[in-house]
């Protein structure tokens, strides 16, 4: 986990007058598990959605080496609120983003596989309804995986859960990303959940947000909650979010 896969210089965003991002540079490495943090309303998803390709912008994106400026396969948005297809089922939703591209069978043996990374295996004709949320946020990382994506980016995804599911789905997120080695960049407003996850963290200030600080996470994996170390950089990004 070394070359740089993500490279964003001065990148400005406006709505109308309203300065939402304000010359944000920052690099993500190939592999990283990437955290962005920072005050509600700040422009954490706006970010996104500008990595994604759904909004235009002021400065540069580069991924791996080619400037952002239009929605591709080679990033997938992951959305908090799941955005299934209720119609579908579970293997139908997985299926989405590539039955079009494969022949059947070989579309059909990618997405079992993604659900079995998932632990998902036997819900394949259950609709999202009859899922629980965690279920449901496993369902919406199988259909981002079955594209193979460069680049996988999360918004706040895990925010709608109880506190026990999410704990719990924040584990299985790491040895997921630890098997694909998968390059995440994951939005939220957490300090627990960034240390929890990230191999280093970008703090964003209130808007107009600017980058207050890159913190790298050098804590042994799987991460315990009750570590000193794990108190320790939490206090650290506190600081940096309350001045």
């Amino acid at each position: 986990m070394s070359s740089e896969i993500l490279l964003v210089s001065n990148l400005r965003k406006s709505f109308n007058d309203l300065l939402v991002l304000d010359s944000l540079s920052f690099s993500v490495k190939e592999g990283e598990f990437f955290c962005v943090l920072g005050p509600s309303g700040c422009g954490k998803t706006t970010l996104l959605r500008i990595i994604a390709g759904f909004e235009d912008y002021e400065g540069e994106i580069l991924l791996k080496g080619e400037k952002i400026k239009k929605p591709g396969s080679d990033r997938v948005l992951v959305f908090q609120d799941y955005a299934l297809f209720p119609w579908r089922t579970v293997i139908g939703n997985v299926l989405f983003g590539i039955e079009s591209k494969l022949p059947k069978q070989e579309a059909l043996k990618i997405a079992k596989e993604m659900l079995k990374l998932v632990a998902l295996e036997g819900f394949e004709n259950h609709y999202p309804h009859e899922l629980s949320g965690g279920m449901r946020q496993r369902v919406a990382l199988a259909r981002a995986l079955v594209c193979d994506p460069e680049l996988l980016l999360m918004d706040e995804p895990l925010s709608a859960l109880d506190a026990q599911t999410r704990m719990e789905m924040q584990a299985e997120l790491v040895k997921i990303w630890q098997r694909t080695k998968k390059t995440i960049v994951y939005v939220t407003h957490s300090i627990e959940e960034a240390v929890f996850l990230a191999d280093r963290i970008l703090i964003l200030s209130k808007r107009p947000a600017k980058v207050r600080a890159l913190l790298d996470v050098k804590l042994e994996r799987p991460r315990n909650r009750f570590d000193a170390g794990f108190t320790e950089i939490s206090q650290r990004v506190y600081e940096f979010l309350k001045d």
